[in-house]
């Protein structure tokens, strides 16, 4: 009887390590599953939302998809004009730069101030509008939107300086309103006095103050 008994408890014990063994195996394919879903999504958004060296060219706080719009667009930044859901300038017709942050590399956000400085442009035709984080435009009293090369101001030497805040200003002043996070969208036409081809010479965005 306590031979039986010894033997039935060795079975039992292997039974248990079994399972122990087999659920262990399971819970670290199920994580090694869990992670490598999580980090493909994350590297997609990345891929969809910021870009790559490889789909986009930045400068400063300034990032254009070169390939927007175009024929070979690749599935990267068809995903990202998808994302816009906006009709987009074809690439090949006009350049579109984005900012989403100032200078510094901070976020740009309703509750601050900004100056938007620039000192080319002089050639061609090119605009300058605010939208809210999700690509809209920002509504306000005052019904401005964008500014344009025949319709901004400029100072005697050829610089032009746009101001983003919630209240108004004087000269080019472009109301950010209660958006919270917004980007400044600059599309050009042609690619102005001033401005290299490789992005150099954009427009400064400096923040000038928050609430």
């Amino acid at each position: 009887m306590v031979i039986a008994s010894d033997i039935s408890s060795a079975h039992s014990g292997r039974i248990r390590n079994f399972l122990a063994a087999t659920i262990g195996f399971i819970g670290n394919v199920v994580l090694f599953a869990g992670i490598a879903l999580l980090g493909g999504l994350a590297t997609s958004w990345y891929m969809i939302e910021v870009g790559s060296p490889l789909t986009t060219v930045k400068v400063g706080p300034w990032v254009s998809w070169p390939a927007i719009g175009t024929p070979n667009a690749d599935p990267y930044t068809r995903a990202h004009m998808a994302r816009q859901g906006s009709m987009p300038i074809s690439g090949t017709l006009a350049r579109v730069w984005e900012a989403r942050t100032d200078d510094t590399g901070q976020r740009l956000h309703s509750s601050c101030d900004y100056a938007v400085v620039g000192r080319g442009l002089n050639d061609g035709f090119w605009t300058i509008a605010v939208f809210d984080d999700s690509g809209q435009l920002i509504p306000n009293a005052a019904g401005r939107y964008a500014f344009n090369s025949s319709s901004i101001m400029r100072a005697p030497d050829g610089s032009f300086h746009v101001s983003l805040s919630r209240d108004a200003r004087p000269g080019n002043w472009l109301p950010t309103s209660g958006a919270g996070r917004f980007k400044v969208v600059l599309t050009l036409l042609e690619a102005g006095d001033g401005l290299g081809p490789d992005g150099t010479g954009l427009p400064e965005i400096r923040r000038v103050a928050c609430r």
